[in-house]
């Protein structure tokens, strides 16, 4: 590496000696100036020569000099040293206690206003940010406990006849079930069951309680209470596949849900599981329900904490508890298991009242409150619209529109105690396996809201020549709410198929369709072959040799 004169390199890192600072025109720098004697000295911040300790030092730092001019030439002095290395300049004591001109009255002024302006806008923007919040945090819980799957024909508020699949779809019917919970002995065994069947076109609403002991035979299970139908189609899907837990409650719930169809003949829209300390905390939430006794109850075998539960006649107000505890007391009273299901109708009127009273849904918050109450303890297939539809159902239906059924009514019962083997059983008082008057009975109690509101008036003639035919189709369409107004034979039938006449000329479209899907015919004006002047009626059906 080729080096210059004084031994150093190119890049002047490879030298020992240390580095000379160049200089323009090499020119010698001189030292740098060091301060006079008569420079400023920085002043402690303290001087106690006063007898009181402390004297106060001069904003600028300089000597106090009363005869001292700013301005004067004498003063100024840019050829000294010291002038050329600390120059200070003096501010008097006037400018310092200055009074404020206007224009900064004003500026302070503006500054407190834009003070007051970013509080009031960082509180606004937190109060939204809250609201936005609780209403974030409820529909995020709602749409996560409600994921759906559920269907009915009757929320919708316009419905076009050709939706209808038959007589039923008039009404909204939910299952509602209950269990123990996992800290519950059988806490997989739906000791309650029941169908909350809406009638949104009148306004109405109908509880029917099933026992649940009630003997049934599921399909692909073996014969059991109904009661056990959820966790024995639970415990099978698990068998087979122990780690998919969601679809095995989803295997349990449907075959309860496929089973209660099958032996009631009401075709179920919805369902909703709580297990029982959901239900308590639940009740809690929305701050206790009142209901209404008849007389006074008293249950031996029900605690509530150490006190017997005994209840007052009349109004009582009861907390979760207590609720949870009367839903579930059935050796109060006479009816036993029957009498249990009328409890827990009683505390479904109770919170709904409730709910409605406190405009519940309406209010993010408490929606926010239950849904964390219910976290994964219900299980439902709502979803959030069908919800609110609900809800705005709810607010029309009065609580004497609400009406109590179950199997066993006095004067009414279609089932009955027995025993299978050593258990204790309910089961139709026309035998085991025969459901066909439980069946009937309950339609007679869930009559399609079209019929209700349509009041049709049907005549049914036999033109079959089978002896019987008519009345059989008469008593077919009695239980479906229809009203019969006559049955006789037709004279003079040379029909070859069963045949539906609508006199109303399409007024009750509803009935109408009901009918044309239940004869499987479509409906005419009349009967050419056929004098129908004697038959009054809004509906004629002559059945035919195919009915």
């Amino acid at each position: 590496m080729q080096k210059n004169s004084n031994n150093r390199s190119l890049d002047g890192f490879l030298s020992s000696e240390p580095r000379r600072p160049k200089f323009a025109n090499n020119k010698k720098s001189t030292p740098p100036v060091q301060p006079s004697n008569n420079s400023f000295k920085q002043s402690s911040l303290d001087d106690f020569s006063k007898p009181e300790g402390f004297k106060r030092q001069n904003p600028t730092g300089a000597a106090v000099n009363s005869s001292y001019n700013a301005f004067s030439d004498k003063n100024v002095n840019n050829n000294t040293q010291d002038s050329q290395v600390f120059r200070t300049t003096y501010r008097p004591p006037s400018v310092i206690t200055r009074r404020p001109s206007s224009n900064n009255v004003k500026k302070k002024r503006i500054s407190k206003k834009k003070a007051i302006f970013r509080t009031l806008a960082f509180t606004v923007i937190a109060a939204m940010l809250v609201t936005g919040w609780i209403f974030g945090k409820a529909w995020w819980n709602a749409n996560k406990a409600l994921s759906g799957g559920g269907d009915a024909v009757a929320f919708s508020k316009e419905i076009d006849p050709n939706s209808l699949t038959g007589e039923g779809d008039g009404r909204v019917n939910i299952l509602l079930t209950g269990k123990g919970g996992e800290t519950h002995e059988g806490g997989e065994l739906t000791d309650s069951i029941m169908i909350a069947s809406i009638d949104p076109i009148n306004n109405g609403v109908v509880l029917l309680s099933l026992p649940r002991d009630l003997w049934v035979k599921p399909k692909d299970l073996w014969p059991m209470k109904i009661n056990a139908v959820y966790s024995s189609a639970k415990s099978q899907a698990l068998y087979k596949n122990p780690k998919d837990t969601k679809a095995a409650e989803k295997a349990g719930i449907d075959t309860l849900e496929k089973t209660v169809e099958d032996y009631t003949g009401v075709k179920i829209n919805y369902y909703g599981m709580i297990d029982f300390t959901a239900f308590q905390e639940a009740v809690n939430t929305i701050g206790g329900i009142d209901v209404t006794l008849e007389e006074p109850y008293t249950d031996p075998t029900m605690y509530i904490g150490r006190k017997l539960l005994t209840l007052p006649a009349g109004t009582t107000h009861l907390d979760g508890a207590t609720a949870l505890g009367y839903a579930r007391s059935r050796y109060g009273a006479e009816r036993g298991d029957f009498d249990r299901g009328e409890h827990q109708q009683k505390v479904i009127v109770g919170i709904k009242d409730k709910v409605l009273s406190l405009g519940t849904f309406s209010n993010p918050l408490k929606v926010s409150q239950l849904l964390d109450t219910m976290g994964n303890r219900v299980q439902t297939n709502f979803a959030l619209n069908d919800i609110m539809r609900l809800y705005e159902l709810s607010k029309q239906i009065q609580t004497q529109n609400i009406k109590n059924v179950d199997l066993a009514m006095e004067g009414e019962a279609v089932v009955t105690t027995d025993r299978i083997g050593d258990q204790s059983v309910v089961i139709p008082k026309a035998g085991v396996d025969d459901y066909s008057e439980v069946k009937q009975y309950i339609r007679s109690k869930l009559i399609d809201g079209f019929i209700i509101k349509e009041q049709p008036t049907v005549i049914v003639l036999n033109g079959s020549n089978r002896p019987g035919a008519a009345k059989k189709r008469a008593d077919e369409l009695k239980s479906y709410g229809y009203n019969v107004l006559q049955v006789a034979d037709a004279e003079n039938s040379e029909l070859t198929a069963t045949t539906l006449v609508d006199k109303t000329n399409g007024v009750k479209k509803y009935t109408k369709r009901y009918l044309e899907l239940r004869f499987n015919t479509k409906a005419v004006k009349d009967i050419k072959s056929m004098d129908l002047t004697p038959y009054t009626a809004d509906f004629i059906v002559v059945i035919g040799p195919n009915g």
